[in-house]
Parts: structure tokens; sequence; C-alpha cells
């Protein structure tokens, strides 16, 4: 089901709204927007519901099974403070196994 989502591109500035796919509780798949980044072929973001960013991919297909791969990690559905905490390796290993990488921002 795809659903509006605000998203931040760095954390201090004005949330832009995309469309999105929950594709676990408190995950959300999405293209960035034309406007965002052109030239970056990592066009597709799994998303914390805050509206970070959690990793980049190149293709719908990647971000979706790297969100099924991170799902249960832990509880999505908590504060910023759950993915800003998300920095071991396992998060990196299960990630990069779908062709995705974690967000540098």
């Amino acid at each position: 089901m795809s659903d509006q989502h605000a998203i931040r591109i760095l954390r201090s500035e004005t949330p832009i709204h995309v469309q999105a796919t929950e594709a676990s509780a408190g995950l959300y798949v999405y293209e960035l927007p034309d406007t965002v980044n052109p030239g970056d072929p990592y066009r597709w973001r799994i998303g914390h519901h805050t509206g970070l960013a959690i990793a980049i991919a190149m293709s719908e297909t990647n971000a979706l099974a790297g969100a099924a791969a991170i799902r249960d990690l832990t509880d999505w559905t908590q504060g910023v403070d759950v993915s800003a905490s998300l920095t071991g390796p396992e998060l990196a290993k299960r990630l990069k196994r779908s062709k995705c990488y974690r967000a540098g921002y």
C-alpha cells in the first residue's frame, strides 16, 4: 500500500512529502523526488517512520528486500534514537546482501 510519507534529507530540513510503501512496521520504501540529488544513482530509500533514511538502494526491488532483511533487528516503530543506534556490522551485512547500503545522513 502506498501512502504519503514525510522524509528529511538532512535532520534540520523541512520535511518533503513522498509516496511510500510501508514495508514493515516503522519502515518505509520510497523513491527520492527528481529535485533531490538528481545525479544520485541510488534513488530508492529505506526510511524510518520519523523521516530519516536508514539505507539507500538503486531499485525498489532492492529497497524492499533490504527492508525485509532488517525488519527484525529492532522495533522500528520506536523513536529516532532506534535508527541512530544501529551502526553495527549486522545492519550493514543484511543490507549489503540486498544490494542496499547504510544511508550517510
